[in-house]
Formats: C-alpha cells, sequence, structure tokens
C-alpha cells in the first residue's frame, strides 16, 4: 500500500485478512515526494508482487496543477512496471465540503483513470463508494478528507478483488 496519510491511516493488514501486506503511506506527501521514496519501497520490498498508489489530494491542497499530479502518477506507474511489479492505481478521494479542490480532483481521476484503460493499468475509483453527489459521503470523514475506520471496509473489498484476479 504506497500513498499519504489516508494510505497511512489503513489497518491494511487487519481488513485485508493477511499478513503480507506493508503498509508505505506516508503522511502529508504530494506524488512528487512519493517517486522520491519509491526506491526505499523497492528496497525494503524486493519480493513485491503488486502495489496499490494512492495520492494527489495534497498536492491539490498546495496548488500543485493537476497535469503535474497526472505525469507524477505516470512516473510512478512505470518505475513499478520496470521492476516487475503489477501497479494498481486508486483514485484520488474526494473531500467533503471542497467544491474548489473537488473539481480538480475529478478532473485528475478523468485523466488518470483513461491513461490507466488506454496502458492496461488497474484502477480502482475509491470514489464510487467513498462518495455520493461529487464528494466524500460526510459519515465517512473524519475532517473532510481524512476517513473514519469503516471506510476502509469497502474499500479493502476492491483490494480483495484485485488480488484475487492475479491470484496473489
Amino acid at each position: 500500500m504506497y500513498g499519504n496519510s489516508i494510505t497511512f491511516q489503513g489497518k491494511w493488514e487487519e481488513v485485508l485478512g493477511r499478513a503480507d501486506v506493508a503498509n508505505r503511506g506516508i503522511p502529508g506527501y504530494t506524488t512528487g515526494q512519493l517517486i522520491w521514496t519509491i526506491k526505499n519501497g523497492l528496497q525494503d520490498h524486493p519480493d513485491s508482487k503488486i502495489w496499490f498508489l494512492e495520492g494527489g489530494i495534497n498536492d491539490i491542497s498546495l496548488g500543485v496543477p493537476v497535469e503535474r499530479i497526472f505525469e507524477n502518477y505516470k512516473t510512478t506507474v512505470d518505475s513499478l512496471k520496470r521492476n516487475h511489479i503489477i501497479p494498481v492505481v486508486q483514485s484520488t478521494i474526494l473531500k467533503n465540503n471542497a467544491k474548489a479542490d473537488n473539481k480538480k480532483v475529478s478532473k485528475l481521476n478523468r485523466m488518470v483513470k483513461s491513461w490507466c484503460m488506454k496502458n492496461k493499468v488497474e484502477y480502482i475509483d475509491l470514489n464510487a463508494f467513498l462518495s455520493r453527489d461529487g464528494e466524500l459521503i460526510k459519515e465517512l470523514t473524519t475532517d473532510g478528507c481524512h476517513l473514519q475506520p469503516q471506510a476502509y471496509k469497502p474499500w479493502s473489498e476492491a483490494i480483495k478483488n484485485i488480488l484475487a484476479k492475479y491470484k496473489i
């Protein structure tokens, strides 16, 4: 699991029901910072078969252009593929009560999803079950951005489907 504080806060071993999960969520990190630390993750987990990527909301909060975030996703995916790891891109999660940021998140997600489909990269739309009417469901967030523990359950089900597909 590779991403920012939203990934970091997940109790992945518990919700996925397995002990072979590495949580590489780094609170506060942008997609650019994740690129800088990917080599550490690859060194620490040389037998990794699959990485689930989540990020982008910190970039948006800091004013990083959507196009730059998109390029960072492509760079990350390419790095993983070069290391024979299956990349699974997960959408940037919408915020609650943040129309301007959500407009950027939606644009980013459209770009990333389209690129993933064209390049045969797995993509999980987290907003399909965490959001409603263009924003994060209020009951699933602690502060408008971060998730309540119960939000990780449907997320884990989507991950389990991908793991089953690849027999991992």
